[in-house]
């Protein structure tokens, strides 16, 4: 992951559009994180995994969570232990 500060970012921002391609660009102010430049595929793929149930908890979500929970019963068990 590459860190750049704003004014560099503003200056470079062709070369940091390309390299955002293959990884987060995370832009600073002042020297704190403010943005992240990603491409448009990998915040595609945080929106569906964010807004897979419609960003509610649907009966979908709770069949699934009901799997999960059965299919890791002995390890959750074990870990509550």
């Amino acid at each position: 992951m590459t860190v750049v500060s704003a004014s560099e970012f503003q200056k470079n921002f062709g070369h940091f559009q390309e390299l955002a391609q293959h990884e987060p660009v995370i832009v600073t102010s002042n020297g704190q994180e403010s943005v992240v430049l990603l491409s448009a595929a990998e915040y595609a793929e945080l929106k569906r995994y964010r807004y897979a149930y419609g960003g509610g908890i649907t009966d979908e979500f709770k069949q699934d969570v009901d799997k999960f929970m059965d299919d890791h019963d002995a390890v959750l068990a074990g870990l509550a232990q």
